[in-house]
């Protein structure tokens, strides 16, 4: 992106006095971060516009995670649009201290380790490599707690990063869907994040939805003078978004994880469905031509038995019609290599919680059960342990396996112990399903955003191809 010091002056002076009443003389490093982070938005929206359009007809990738660590955006944008050097020296003269401004922004922490880092370094490395993929989680309310230590203990506190909004994010009410559990329904409010590719006017976007309830207040009970329960609805609605993995001790928390995975979900395939639909009408079988769904570990899993429900229930498609087009369309990523690590949910629970996701899972389990009586004539406790649910538990990794046409691990010896231990029957069953994506990193925030004077070293050294394919630092040996 080209910066222009007059045009960015003139953005940020209208943001300022429009938002606050404030001139850039007077502003606060908040205000000052709103601004800029407006300024941003508004000059990479026509950019944002155009890759949707041009993806709307294209193949692309959805990944479904239950955690996305994306981190503090204003850098890591300015980084990938070419112009953070400008923009601090533009600050710089203007008298204000860009590192105060970056410090206003709250960490946007919805991950809490390798599998959230690992979403957002995706995200980042599709948009670079003018690859159309889009992201799809939960708004969660409060990211990963922060941490203190009292009288010797570590005490966590939430960390509220929307208590004053979020300058990264367009909801987009047209898009809400509604999804339906046992016994109560809510609505999945969408919000926009732009992905930014580093070098390319490709921008990618992560959909975050959030859960509100379908009546926020029931005015009898209100009048009634029972507040508390007047917005009871309301309240657990919107316990689905308040946080990332919820304690899930006692069978309300393990509900409470399991309608997360479920909304999300839901929501996300309601919208690709819809997005498809505007484009390619009734034609289903080429769902696989034009979508990938990756799942990212198994707290996705559950996407599988949905869209059977929505093609089946919803859209009138035959079971195994629809089966084939799911088969064809899910990936599944896994990220532990201990087979009592794997998630595993009771059959009561999802019976409660999703009665008729549990049917079809049931339907899904029934199919398999038969396909390995078939293979394994001889060998009933290979049919035993290879079931989808085993008693009275739904096994989410199996499921994943036996309804994707890939299966990775995330590093070379990753790939390769589940291959010959963890799932060394899958893979003498699904040989041609595995393979191996090595969980990376991306330079840009890690190396180039966090370390400038050793990115500027190595750049001096070998040039910047680097920054954009990290194998160019093999080139250093050479030195």
């Amino acid at each position: 992106m080209e910066f222009n010091k007059e045009k960015w002056k003139e953005k940020l002076e209208e943001r300022l006095l429009e938002n606050f009443s404030v001139t850039l003389k007077d502003a606060s490093p908040f205000e000052v971060y709103r601004a800029l982070g407006e300024t941003v938005m508004s000059f990479i929206a026509k950019d944002w516009y155009e890759t949707k359009q041009e993806y709307s007809k294209t193949k692309q990738a959805f990944y479904l995670s239950a955690e996305f660590l994306m981190g503090r955006a204003l850098g890591n944008n300015l980084i990938n649009l070419g112009i953070d050097k400008e923009v601090k020296e533009f600050l710089q003269e203007l008298g204000i201290d860009y590192n105060q401004v970056e410090d206003e922004e709250e960490d946007a922490a919805l991950g809490n380790g390798g599998l959230g880092r690992l979403a957002a370094c995706f995200m980042d490395s599709l948009a670079t490599l003018n690859l159309p993929g889009q992201g799809y989680s939960i708004r969660y309310r409060n990211g990963i707690f922060n941490q203190y230590l009292r009288d010797g203990y570590q005490v966590e506190k939430p960390e509220t990063w929307l208590k004053y909004g979020d300058v990264w994010s367009i909801m987009r009410p047209e898009d809400e869907v509604i999804v339906n559990f046992g016994n109560t329904s809510v609505r999945a409010l969408p919000y926009d994040m732009p992905i930014i590719g580093y070098g390319t006017n490709n921008i990618n976007t992560l959909r975050l939805w959030e859960a509100h309830s379908i009546v926020d207040l029931d005015l009898g009970v209100f009048n009634q003078q029972d507040y508390l329960h007047a917005t009871q609805d309301k309240t657990l609605a919107e316990d689905i978004s308040r946080v990332l993995y919820p304690n899930d001790s006692t069978d309300e928390g393990k509900k409470l994880r399991l309608r997360q995975q479920y909304f999300f979900v839901s929501a996300s395939l309601q919208d690709i469905i819809k997005n498809f639909k505007k484009v390619h009408g009734r034609g289903f079988s080429k769902i696989p031509e034009f979508i990938a769904i990756q799942l990212n570990d198994t707290h996705p899993v559950i996407a599988i038995p949905e869209l059977m429900r929505i093609l089946v229930d919803i859209e009138g498609v035959l079971w195994e019609d629809a089966w084939e087009i799911v088969k064809k369309t899910f990936s599944y990523t896994n990220h532990t290599i201990l087979a009592e690590a794997l998630e595993k949910w009771w059959v009561g629970l999802y019976q409660e919680v999703v009665p008729r996701i549990f049917q079809i899972t049931e339907g899904i389990h029934n199919q398999f059960k038969n396909e390995l009586a078939a293979l394994y004539p001889n060998d009933v406790d290979k049919q035993n342990r290879m079931q989808i649910i085993q008693g009275n538990m739904i096994h989410m990794a199996w499921l994943a396996i036996y309804g994707s046409h890939r299966v990775n691990g995330v590093a070379e010896l990753h790939t390769k112990i589940l291959k010959e231990r963890e799932l060394k029957d899958w893979y003498e069953l699904y040989p041609e399903k595995f393979l191996n994506k090595t969980n990376g990193i991306t330079q840009r925030r890690w190396l180039l955003k966090s370390n400038p004077q050793l990115a500027s070293y190595i750049t001096e050294l070998i040039g910047d191809a680097w920054i954009k394919d990290l194998s160019e630092l093999k080139n250093l040996n050479n030195l």
